[in-house]
């Protein structure tokens, strides 16, 4: 049971997938994706990761070091993808290409998180069924949004590429339950700890490098505006559940 409620949480993805997939107005989702993902990454850093990364065992000294840590990873990958930088194409091949760099970084540092994300449902549920429920759900409503930006973003994919890197995604919090599952013996407090300040050092990056100037140059504004609040509170209001 406890591996089906962290495989739950990540079923919250294929929600906000579904809602791109299926809808008409492609430019206005993936606008309003944008915005979602950028208001619940912020979101997610002040009353989810900041908390738990300050509350843990390490140093705060470390803590910034493994922040500063996945923040690199992610320069690094940024700089081994020069099709991402290419200003040669067109306007609108680099639009795309923009677009999915962006989707596939959302999609690392999203795996990473669900991952660590996955071993705390697990650990709870195996205490309590009811209390892990309740955060798989928190959890899943701030995955709705993820999902919604991960699949627009690579709308201009190989259909293969976006339902692989978009699988991936969902079945990474019931990977880390697997994980928990067969490594509880050696996952101390510190490692979950040291794994959660990558994963806030990968999200650091997506918002200040590629979410935030996006949004910024997308129009029209009140409709980014709108998108950034209600991810903001959508997380928000998981977090309070959880």
């Amino acid at each position: 049971m406890p591996l089906i409620i962290t495989l739950l949480a990540g079923l919250f993805i294929l929600l906000g997938a579904v809602a791109i997939k299926f809808s008409k107005e492609t430019h206005k989702v993936e606008v309003i994706s944008f915005a979602l993902a950028l208001g619940a990454l912020v979101s997610l850093m002040i009353f989810d990761l900041i908390p738990d990364m300050f509350e843990g065992e390490i140093k705060w000294y470390l803590v910034l070091i493994f922040v500063a840590i996945g923040f690199g990873f992610l320069v690094v990958l940024d700089l081994l993808a020069p099709d991402h930088e290419d200003h040669h194409d067109t306007d609108e091949n680099h639009d795309e290409e923009n677009s999915a760099h962006i989707g596939i970084m959302s999609a690392l540092a999203v795996i990473l998180h669900n991952i660590v994300e996955g071993m705390t449902v697990y650990t709870m549920s195996m205490g309590d069924l009811k209390q892990g429920l309740i955060l798989a759900i928190g959890i899943g409503l701030h995955n709705i949004p993820m999902g919604m930006l991960i699949f627009s973003t690579l709308a201009h994919k190989p259909k293969k590429d976006k339902y692989i890197l978009t699988s991936a995604v969902v079945l990474s919090t019931p990977l880390g339950g697997i994980l928990m599952m067969l490594l509880s013996s050696f996952l101390t407090e510190t490692i979950i700890s040291i794994l959660v300040c990558v994963a806030a050092g990968m999200i650091v990056y997506l918002i200040a490098m590629e979410l935030a100037p996006h949004v910024i140059k997308t129009r029209p504004v009140k409709m980014s505006i709108i998108g950034i609040v209600i991810g903001f509170l959508i997380v928000a209001l998981s977090c309070l559940i959880g």
